[in-house]
């Protein structure tokens, strides 16, 4: 009877000072105190996307319907839309002979104004053409190219 008077004095002293006993497990978090509640959200790959290049001029869109590039004096290429993977910080879209890929940064076009949120790498069977990437909407409000 005393040892399990003692046991039972052992836990109410740990339980005021904050600390389960051995053995409870029932509420406690494996994480430390000060873990991040989770980790921070990656960049914003939703919605449309209008892209926009120079030397050479080029231009595209990333739309929930397809994927789109068009070049100066060359027809259109288009794929389908299968999905952004996210690579590190990059999006990707595409697969084989047409793939987009923006990360997240300020970008200008060097011609106009307009302000881009994202750079882009457009890869076209195997030629790689650079520029700016942004939301229709970020755009709408800012001068025409």
């Amino acid at each position: 009877m005393l040892r399990s008077a003692a046991a039972l004095c052992l836990i109410f002293a740990l339980a005021a000072c904050g600390q389960a006993p051995m053995g409870a497990s029932e509420g406690a978090s494996s994480a430390p105190a000060d873990a991040p509640a989770s980790a921070p959200p990656g960049p914003d790959f939703s919605g449309d996307f209008q892209l926009v290049g120079t030397e050479p001029f080029w231009g595209g869109r990333i739309q929930a319907d397809g994927l789109t590039l068009s070049r100066a004096g060359q027809p259109d290429v288009s794929a389908a839309n299968t999905g952004v993977r996210v690579e590190g910080d990059a999006g990707v879209w595409g697969v084989g002979g047409l793939v987009f890929r923006l990360r997240p940064e300020p970008c200008s076009d060097g011609m106009s104004d307009r302000r881009y949120g994202y750079r882009v790498e457009a890869t076209i069977n195997g030629q790689v053409l650079k520029g700016c990437a942004a939301r229709p909407e970020d755009l709408a409000g800012q001068p025409r190219p």
